[in-house]
């Protein structure tokens, strides 16, 4: 059965497995720190998205999930969601060079803005400055 919990210390190793397999890293402080919903199944790590806020502004970060798990997706996504308005977010932003996710984003009401449209305020991320570097990204939007 599946569940949904915000990341908290006791998750580092499990989330580390699970990101290391989609070729990423993670800082721990932000696992702990709960920047982070998780989808698990028992104590196994299904799906994960994070969140950063920036003063009005959301960046979500590391929207990834296992195949078997793509189900349990939307109540993933709408559980991030609440919790952006939660926090007073007036839009949420993400930044991919996954071309074929373009689609599935759409489908959730992102629409893609230009480099300009971006705020100022998100270019501080430690992720968005790393991202920002590959070429062929798009960034996308969604008010909330």
């Amino acid at each position: 059965m599946y569940y949904i919990s915000i990341s908290k210390g006791l998750d580092i190793e499990q989330v580390e497995r699970f990101v290391e397999a989609h070729n990423l890293e993670l800082n721990h402080d932000e696992i702990r720190d709960g920047k982070f919903i998780l989808l698990k199944e028992e104590n196994d790590v299904k799906g994960m998205v994070g969140l950063e806020s920036f003063g009005e502004y959301g960046l979500l970060r590391s929207f990834l999930f296992r195949p078997e798990a793509r189900a349990q997706i939307p109540a993933l996504f709408e559980t991030i969601l609440a919790l952006a308005k939660e926090k007073g977010l007036k839009k949420i932003f993400l930044i991919s060079n996954k071309r074929q996710a373009l689609g599935f984003f759409e489908a959730l009401q992102f629409e893609r803005i230009n480099n300009r449209e971006f705020p100022e305020d998100l270019k501080t991320s430690a992720f968005v400055e790393k991202v920002w570097t590959i070429s062929e990204t798009y960034i996308m939007e969604r008010a909330l």
